[in-house]
């Protein structure tokens, strides 16, 4: 499933790109839904930093009923970002660690110069691939495929917004 986003930050471009590329860790305190990013990796050349990070996601949301059979993987994924400073564009991967092979999840993420204020379009692809979700049923797994989709896409576009605030409150702190 595709899907589309358009945000604005009131602050430069520059700003607002490097604080997302380089200030991840920091930016933790303010994203409700993640307990901790480790940055696994981080290769910089020609102005393209490539980056491999790796984020545990909070159970503080999920029903207190859920939270004895949730596996800590089951809340933690990889995010691998290529980041190129001269066109203002990050192209990510997300790798969920509970369903690695059966889930494909990737996009970019495009940072607009408007003056004062960063115009940030995302575009992304979610999609569940029913033959490799083990243990389900080939024929339940394409039924619920869509729903599914629509459900975690319906998640993500608050969380990708949420970033941006976290970003917002971040620079806003630092004047």
């Amino acid at each position: 499933m595709r899907f589309s986003l358009v945000d604005e930050i009131p602050h430069p471009r520059e700003l607002v790109f490097r604080t997302h590329r380089d200030h991840l860790v920091d930016l933790v305190p303010y994203l409700d839904n993640v307990d901790r990013v480790v940055v696994a990796s981080r290769e910089e050349a020609d102005g393209v930093v490539r980056l491999e990070n790796h984020w545990t996601g909070s159970s503080r949301d999920v029903p207190a009923v859920i939270r004895p059979i949730l596996k800590p993987e089951m809340l933690s994924w990889i995010d691998r970002a290529t980041w190129d400073e001269g066109r203002w564009r990050c192209d990510w991967e997300i790798t969920l660690n509970a369903l690695p092979e059966a889930v494909t999840a990737r996009g970019f993420n495009l940072f607009q110069d408007e003056g004062d204020e960063t115009v940030i379009q995302i575009q992304g692809e979610f999609v569940v691939h029913p033959d490799r979700v083990p243990g389900v049923p080939a024929l339940v797994a394409r039924r619920a495929q869509s729903t599914i989709e629509r459900f975690v896409v319906s998640l993500l576009e608050p969380n990708l917004k949420q970033s941006n605030r976290a970003v917002e409150r971040y620079l806003d702190e630092r004047g």
